[in-house]
């Protein structure tokens, strides 16, 4: 027995479900060649084409079929009626031929109305030929053609219609019957002749005379070949014409490039010098753009591709080169909530993004579409024992899942296309939509587990740590949707085009079905899975590369924040820890336990998200310390437990026996605490009785109210004049000396907490939470030293008038302990070194990012002549190799002694030309795997290196500060 996603109804037969799908998916793949109608079910299709599209003879069979016997329709032979599956209804059928079986044809009892249509047709045909006196043709003036009409193009001005060469690509040939073949359900009255056509006939380019031809015929034109090379085919013209939109001229320059879109595999040149990557970085296809941007157009590629012909997503891209990006896409950059080193642009300027990349998924209809995608993952080395075990997905689930995410993804264009096409509602109701292909099952199941693997710096919330997609299809639309984020996480961790294409147009896919599931139901603003949604989304979103999926991210955050909140999921809870006194059902306290526990855990992987969203983009965190007091989660032992009895084995290893245990005792807050509690013992020095118990995710957690902490802080000590008046001190000085020293209790507290940690990954080495956590705490110390904000507007060149002595009086204001900063730059460096290429954190790219301007201002403000050398000539301290407790860095963050420098292959590098760490920076990230916040990151730095370049400084010129470059 199996159910539909949708309404759950039951069916006995895989098939049967099948067929049922698409009337709710809206999925419609059979087209008709005559009338461009599409239908969801093949046989719908032949009987649509039978009865408006054919005019023959009842008794006459068509090629290779049954004939039928005094009108009598053909139906599936005896033998397939009895398996109960599908029939040619040919004579012998294929399955009884492949079985070497009797096929015994069958007929239906009463006549078919095709047929006795097409008999009355027919016979009132012949009382008129026989009626009607034989005139001979004239022979000076040959009869024209008609066209096929297109039920899109009924309400297209004709003034417009001539000017459009492919509407003549539907002519039929010379010597097919010379009347117009239009559907009787649009027409006002029946053409008495019809075309003879089989029922699945798939038009090509031989069917049809050159184009130019009947252009001419059209138009009344004598016959000139003026545009020999210009070659339309009948495939191309259906996807092409119910495509046009009549509000905008057919002759529209639709892209920016001349990308062909027939090519499959677009050649990208290599990228031999930095300054190249921005500028010469082939488009993937052309792009589409929104209606108020000059430099893209509101059409798309679809308009224009052929549904007969492959289109493939797949580069071929050399070793080393970057993965080509949309125009858009790189049009948009400059519009990012964060990275903004460059000239910044708004949304107002920003091209539509979202319809490019749910256009390419869409244009994913063909299995080698994915073969490139198969042959990549063949080739990566990993270790199975690392990845999450996932069951294998069966192929009616597949199936289910592409019907599925079709439906969403034809509603997501519909939304995005009616936005442009709101002001002419018949294009935007014709608008077709492709039927798209999902990847194998096996590279689905790899990005499941990849999906595990990537996000093992929060809680886990799979369940005994397998996941069964099978499983969560057959839930509802939110846990569906829950699949998909998954499989577009475990994607944006491939380097790949192909994966890359998939994962964002799943993204925007999946956040408007979200929004739609929520508005339909709000309950399910509620729900534990569409909240899992949310914060998958939140992930995604924020670290695409996208300008608008992150802006979205930053917006809906308080929204999703806010859902948890009035669900009452930040309430304290009772004790989860159960009594073994055996009168409880296990089973049952075991299932309440993980009912809660995965709230818990989703609660405190939002607030990590909010900590993590909070710290790049430079603003304050939105959830309290105080409102957390629902218990932090229980020890991964027992979210491990495949069943009850595992359960219960773990909570007696783990609180011991509590058989006879006071009650009161269970529900003590030191044996299931809260955020709110353990920052409490926190800072009261309390937790010398948890350092063994701590968890890298509960110290991550401690992170989040020390930032938080550290941002009000500082807000208040940037609204201070740094100059101060000698001759009245008032109280604002005293105001400014008294958040002074509160910064510094910010900072004793950022070293207790590293203290604390130090203790943990001295113990586990490799544990890669940790080497996150310590990533996140020099990032947030750097906020004490430095202001990120001033440095970014610096680096834009906001407010500098150009001459060194401004450039100094920045410095200052940037960067107030220079060797504190440096030190912890290089730490960052160090340690994201340190990781595995896969299993870096999603915001590594932008980590690097930060400590790499960090550094270049401070290179940049020592190129002033006049600048007091601060540095004593020592010997030189690799910030990027040495850890914190080395004797060197002590020395050189207290006394000053000592060069420091970067670490490289071919030796070291000098922190004083600006330009060389950019390079540096850049050759990091050109390391690391790749993504689109990587690739637009080096766009970014290799701007800023041209900017300062090409623009000279007052009184000595940045001709200067190129010389001294060039010579250091």
């Amino acid at each position: 027995m199996v159910y539909c996603a949708y309404c759950g109804k039951s069916f006995t037969r895989k098939e049967h479900l099948e067929r049922h799908i698409p009337s709710h998916t809206n999925v419609k793949p059979h087209r008709c060649s005559a009338c461009q109608l599409s239908f969801a079910r093949r046989d719908l299709l032949n009987r649509h084409h039978s009865t408006y599209h054919e005019a023959r003879d009842p008794l006459e069979p068509h090629s290779g079929s049954v004939p039928t016997i005094a009108g009598r329709t053909p139906i599936a032979c005896l033998n397939c009626a009895q398996a109960k599956t599908g029939c040619d209804k040919r004579v012998p059928c294929a399955r009884c031929t492949d079985k070497h079986l009797d096929c015994q044809a069958r007929f239906a009892r009463r006549s078919s109305k095709a047929a006795m249509r097409a008999a009355q047709i027919s016979h009132t045909q012949s009382s008129l030929n026989r009626a009607a006196p034989q005139v001979p043709p004239p022979v000076q003036a040959p009869p024209v053609p008609a066209a096929t009409v297109n039920p899109a193009l009924m309400d297209i001005d004709r003034s417009t219609m001539k000017h459009d060469l492919s509407i003549n690509a539907t002519m039929p040939p010379n010597n097919s019957p010379s009347s117009m073949t239009i559907d009787p359900r649009i027409q006002q009255s029946d053409s008495p002749n019809k075309k003879n056509s089989p029922v699945t006939s798939h038009t090509s380019s031989a069917d049809f005379s050159p184009p130019q031809d009947k252009l001419e015929e059209f138009l009344g034109m004598p016959s000139t070949n003026f545009m020999p090379e210009m070659t339309i085919s009948g495939s191309d013209f259906q996807d092409t014409s119910s495509f046009l939109w009549s509000e905008y001229p057919l002759d529209f320059v639709a892209y920016t490039n001349n990308l062909p879109l027939h090519q499959g595999h677009v050649s990208v040149p290599t990228f031999p010098e930095l300054s190249d990557i921005s500028s010469n970085s082939e488009q993937m296809s052309s792009s589409r753009g929104s209606v108020h941007t000059r430099s893209t157009s509101i059409m798309s590629t679809g308009d224009f591709e052929s549904n007969t012909r492959p289109v493939d997503v797949t580069v071929d891209t050399p070793t080393g080169a970057a993965i080509p990006e949309f125009d858009v896409v790189l049009h948009s950059e400059a519009a990012w909530p964060l990275a903004r080193c460059t000239t910044p642009a708004f949304s107002g300027s920003c091209p539509r993004t979202a319809i490019v990349h749910l256009e390419c998924l869409e244009r994913c209809r063909y299995e080698t579409t994915w073969k490139p995608l198969d042959q990549s993952l063949n080739e990566v080395d990993w270790d199975a024992t690392d990845m999450a075990p996932v069951v294998p997905i069966e192929p009616h689930t597949r199936d289910e899942m592409l019907a599925i995410t079709q439906g969403f993804l034809h509603k997501a264009l519909e939304i995005h296309r009616g936005g442009v096409n709101n002001q002419n509602n018949n294009s935007a109701k014709t608008r077709s939509f492709g039927y798209f292909v999902l990847p194998s099952a096996k590279i689905l199941e790899y990005f499941l587990r990849s999906y595990v693997r990537n996000l093992s710096f929060f809680y886990s919330l799979v369940m005994a740590g397998s996941v069964d997609p099978n499983e969560m299809l057959q839930n509802n639309q939110a846990s569906a949707l829950l699949v998909l984020l998954m499989i577009a996480q475990g994607a944006s961790a491939v380097p790949t085009a192909e994966a890359r294409a998939l994962s964002v147009g799943l993204i925007e896919t999946c956040r408007i079905s979200l929004f739609d599931i929520i508005e339909k139901d709000i309950e399910m603003s509620a729900d534990p899975t569409a909240l899992r949604c949310a914060l998958l989304l939140m992930l995604l979103g924020s670290w695409s590369g996208d300008k608008w999926l992150m802006d979205i991210a930053m917006g809906q955050r308080g929204m999703y924040l806010s859902m948890l909140k009035h669900a009452g999921m930040f309430e304290s809870q009772p004790t989860m820890i159960p009594s073994s006194n055996g009168s409880a059902n296990t089973e049952l306290q075991w299932r309440s336990w993980l009912q809660r526990e995965s709230q818990n855990r989703l609660v405190y992987n939002f607030v990590m998200v909010d900590q993590e969203l909070g710290l790049f983009h430079d603003t304050n965190t939105m959830l309290s310390t105080n409102e957390l007091c629902c218990p932090l989660p229980g020890p991964e032992l027992l979210w491990m437990s495949a069943n009850a009895d595992q359960w219960s084995a773990g909570i007696q290893s783990v609180y011991g026996n509590t058989v006879n245990v006071n009650p009161q005792l269970l529900s003590n807050t030191s044996m299931t605490p809260s955020l709110r509690d353990l920052f409490q013992d926190f800072l009261h020095d309390n937790l010398s009785r948890r350092r063994g118990s701590l968890t890298p995710h509960q110290m991550r957690l401690l992170l989040h109210p020390l930032q938080s902490y550290l941002y009000n802080v500082r807000q208040m000590l940037s609204c201070f004049s740094d100059v101060t008046t000698p001759r009245r001190p008032d109280d604002r000085a005293i105001t400014k000396e008294l958040f002074q020293a509160r910064l510094g209790e910010a900072q004793a507290l950022l070293q207790t907490w590293y203290e604390l940690t130090l203790d943990y990954f001295n113990a586990n080495p490799n544990c890669p939470t940790t080497r996150t956590n310590l990533v996140l705490y020099h990032l947030i110390s750097l906020n004490a030293v430095t202001n990120f904000p001033e440095i970014e507007k610096l680096a834009r060149r906001e407010g500098f008038d150009g001459s060194y002595w401004d450039l100094s009086l920045r410095h200052s204001r940037c960067i107030r302990h220079r060797e504190e900063a440096i030190f912890r730059c290089g730490q960052v460096y160090r340690l994201i070194r340190s990781m595995p290429l896969d299993r870096r954190p999603s915001w590594w790219s932008a980590a690097i990012y930060r400590v790499t301007l960090i550094l270049w201002t401070d290179s940049i403000s020592r190129m002033d002549p006049n600048f007091q050398e601060r540095d004593n000539p020592g010997s030189p301290v690799a910030i990027d190799q040495v850890t914190p407790e080395d004797p060197s860095i002590i020395q050189y963050i207290w006394k000053g002694e000592g060069v420091p420098v970067l670490t490289q292959r071919d030796g070291t590098r000098s922190l004083d030309v600006p330009n060389d760490l950019l390079e540096y920076a850049i050759k990091t990230l050109e390391d690391g795997h790749s993504s689109r916040l990587s690739d637009g990151i080096k766009r970014k730095l290799i701007k800023l290196g041209k900017n300062w370049q090409q623009n000279d400084l007052s009184n000595t010129g940045l001709a200067d500060l190129e010389a001294s470059t060039m010579i250091n």
